[in-house]
């Protein structure tokens, strides 16, 4: 495999929709190639007393202006990935709880969802490399996804000129979760689209994998063709993730080592300081791998 491009991600200590370039020093310091970026709905009482608007509703094009910091210039190199909404629960601040449906089936809902995430790049003043949706519940199918990813590549085309990557992350509770999951749909978006694969991908978090499969975790990670995976969440319920873990971290990164593509991997903990930690680690363990498995 090519040496992996890190992730910087979106970690707590590091203001929420803040300055690109505050992140991006702390990426660079690590050698990061990236910075996630979050592109949630609204999604706390700090927001909704910001904005005006409900829980877990699309941003305006004021939200976006009244949310995010926009920075004058950028560095050269800087490269970011939008993460948008995981259809996460949340709560307004007084415990009354909501979450924001992903419908991608609705082409209503999909036209909004575009115009957020082509708005907030607008207003940043910069392009993102790589955008990463969630699968939503199983009113959608995969279809659903690659239709509206398809759109979303065309308008970002569109609009900025450039060939943005389109990533699909596996989220516990939601259609797409499983090994077998991500092999169906890769299954279909491989008859539908073989031309634009190179710009659709599955960006593969190994704890939500470990989580919905357990005892038959590696039979589900063998599942997975090797050229869907374009990326990976490395983290231990968003710790540090060590060789004792549950997880068979070795048998993972054999995995990893196998694959051809150039991976972006995001060691998605929540803590700034641990963040090259876990840097090391993933070096450590690919530098330990046998690619032969012997």
């Amino acid at each position: 495999m090519q040496n992996p491009s890190y992730v910087f991600p979106n970690t707590s200590g590091i203001k929420q929709r803040g300055s690109l370039v505050e992140r991006w020093n702390y990426a660079a310091t690590l050698g990061c190639e990236y910075i996630e970026v979050p592109a949630d709905f609204i999604k706390n009482k700090t927001e909704v007393e910001k904005t005006g608007l409900e829980l877990c509703t699309f941003l305006t094009n004021d939200a976006i202006k009244a949310l995010y910091q926009r920075d004058i210039t950028f560095p050269s190199q800087l490269k970011y990935i939008l993460h948008t909404e995981p259809s996460l629960p949340r709560t307004d601040g007084y415990g009354f709880p909501s979450k924001a449906p992903l419908k991608w089936y609705d082409s209503e809902w999909v036209s909004r969802f575009i115009d957020m995430t082509l708005a907030i790049s607008k207003y940043l003043g910069l392009p993102a490399s790589v955008i990463e949706i969630h699968p939503g519940d199983k009113r959608n199918s995969a279809l659903n996804i690659i239709n509206s990813a398809q759109t979303l590549l065309s308008k970002y085309r569109t609009e900025f000129s450039i060939e943005v990557t389109i990533l699909l992350e596996n989220r516990t509770g939601q259609f797409i979760a499983s090994g077998r999951d991500i092999a169906d749909f890769w299954a279909v978006a491989s008859d539908q689209c073989p031309d634009w694969r190179s710009n659709l991908g599955i960006i593969l978090d190994i704890q939500q994998l470990y989580t919905v499969t357990k005892a038959d975790f590696i039979n589900e990670l063998n599942l997975i063709p090797n050229d869907c995976i374009k990326g990976l969440h490395i983290h231990s319920k968003h710790r540090l993730p060590v060789t004792e873990d549950e997880i068979p971290w070795e048998y993972v990164f054999r995995k990893i080592a196998g694959i051809d593509n150039r991976l972006i991997i995001n060691p998605e903990i929540h803590h700034k300081n641990k963040v090259n930690d876990a840097i090391m680690f993933c070096n450590r363990m690919l530098a330990a791998v046998d690619p032969t498995g012997q």
